[in-house]
This record gives C-alpha cells, sequence and structure tokens, in this order.
C-alpha cells in the first residue's frame, strides 16, 4: 500500500495556515530571544566576529531543545524559578549574570535528568540527536551571520529577521537523518539533562537581566551589554516573528512542508 505525507493526503484550510504560521512565529521569537543575549555577552567578552557565530549556534540548537521539549520546558521553569530567585534574594540582585545562570543551569539539568528517566513516553530522549543536528544547522548558518556583522554590525535586528527562518529550515533538512543516526546517542536521564541545562541556563539569565532592568541597577561592566540587550530584544522579537510567519504560512499554503520547524 503506498503512503502518503500528510500535506499530499490533506488539503490546508485557512485554520490550518494559520496554526502553521503562528508555530513558526512562535519559533522565531524564540530564535530572536536566545540570539540577542548570546550575541552581546560573546562580543561584550570576546571579539565581535566571534559573536555572531556564537549566537547562531546557541539559537538554532536552544531553540531546537526548547520547542521540542515543551513540557519538560514548564517543569523547569517553575523549580529554575524559584532557585534563581533564591539566589537573587540572598545575593541581591546587582550582581554578574553567571552566578544566576549557573544556578538556573544546574537545577534544569537535575530536573531534566529525573524527567528523563521518569517519563518514559517523550520526545526528550531524542534530545542528543537535536542538539547535534542544531549545532550543525547552525555552524553552517553561522556564515551568513558573520558576513552580515562584518559588513554591517549595526542592522542586527535585520540579521536575526533574516536568520531565524533561513536556520529553522536548515535544521529542518538535517534533523531527520541525525535523529534516525543518533536518536540512541544518550541514555534517558542524559537527554533530559541536556535540554534542562539549556532552558535553564536560559531563565537563570533572563531573571538576572529581568531584575537588573526593572530595578534599574546593573553591574557596571555589564550595564552597557544589558543595555544593549533590552533594546534590541523587542525589535529582534517582532521581526523575526514576521518573518517566520510568513515563511510558515506560505510553506502551509502551497504544501511545500508541514513540517514545524524543531518539530522533531
Amino acid at each position: 500500500m503506498e503512503t502518503r505525507s500528510f500535506s499530499e493526503r490533506h488539503e490546508p484550510t485557512r485554520r490550518d495556515i494559520l496554526h502553521r504560521g503562528l508555530v513558526w512565529a512562535f519559533t522565531g521569537a524564540l530564535y530572536a530571544a536566545m540570539f540577542v543575549p548570546v550575541f552581546e555577552v560573546t562580543g561584550n567578552s570576546l571579539a565581535l566576529w566571534i559573536a555572531p557565530i556564537f549566537a547562531t549556534v546557541a539559537a538554532t540548537a536552544g531553540g531546537a531543545l526548547v520547542y521540542s521539549s515543551s513540557q519538560l520546558a514548564v517543569q523547569i521553569a517553575i523549580f529554575s524559578n524559584i532557585a534563581v530567585f533564591g539566589y537573587l534574594i540572598m545575593n541581591g540582585v546587582v550582581i554578574p549574570p553567571l552566578g544566576p545562570t549557573l544556578v538556573g543551569a544546574g537545577v534544569g539539568a537535575v530536573a531534566g535528568a529525573v524527567y528523563g528517566l521518569v517519563v518514559k513516553e517523550s520526545r526528550i530522549y531524542r534530545a542528543g540527536a537535536k542538539l547535534l543536528a542544531g549545532l550543525v544547522a547552525g555552524a553552517a548558518v553561522s556564515v551568513l551571520a558573520l558576513a552580515w556583522v562584518l559588513v554591517s554590525a549595526d542592522s542586527l535586528v535585520w540579521l536575526i529577521a533574516l536568520l531565524a527562518p533561513v536556520s529553522g529550515m536548515v535544521y529542518l533538512k538535517l534533523a531527520g537523518s541525525f535523529i534516525q543516526r543518533f536518536a540512541k546517542l544518550s541514555p534517558p536521564f542524559a537527554d533530559g539533562a541536556i535540554a534542562g541545562l539549556v532552558i535553564g541556563g536560559f531563565i537563570g539569565f533572563g531573571l538576572c537581566l529581568a531584575a537588573g532592568v526593572a530595578l534599574q541597577d546593573v553591574v557596571p561592566e555589564w550595564q552597557d551589554a544589558f543595555d544593549r540587550i533590552t533594546d534590541r530584544v523587542p525589535g529582534a522579537i517582532a521581526a523575526a516573528s514576521a518573518t517566520t510567519f510568513f515563511l510558515g504560512t506560505i510553506k502551509a499554503a502551497f504544501k511545500l512542508n508541514w513540517g514545524d520547524p524543531y518539530d522533531h
């Protein structure tokens, strides 16, 4: 019996097209929210030309783990939020972001490992394969990011608007084969720990940033980086959401590929 893909068996409705567009828009927003902090922190600590490479790889791989582990992400957010809030209360909010980031990552890794052992039916078991696919896809797209930044370092928002859909498409092309080959690359508890580490670290840094902005008091050496992050994140999220929404609706309307970005 011949089998056909979903796109061949199903004529997309307006609701389907809107749904796919919104899914892609969410991944675009997630991509931008990860890209900007990594770009600014890396550029603040290392050479500017390294920043777009790190940011593209981190946003692509991190986005793959976070989006495809949504149930785990919600649970980790609870534990990491509590731990990071406690850390900030005990140490004061005017501290470098490394501490809260490590606390969030550590708690997330432990929670993820427990989740991987307890929850038997979960896509988190393929976290290692997704991470590899995201790293390779991010590395490939980072060439475009590096060239853009070297030519025009001030147009970061437009760069992210371009990178978000491109990274999603490249990842989709690679993810299937990586998951087939490396589905059992790591045991369940390690898969959960990998995803938890990324999600928790992202939450820890974000809470530190939010606390500093809310109280308008940041460690002096991080003031410029935090200011650039808060200035660029809203525009980057809006731009990346718009371009990925457009791509998602086009792909759905013309049945080019019904797969969602990072949805493996």
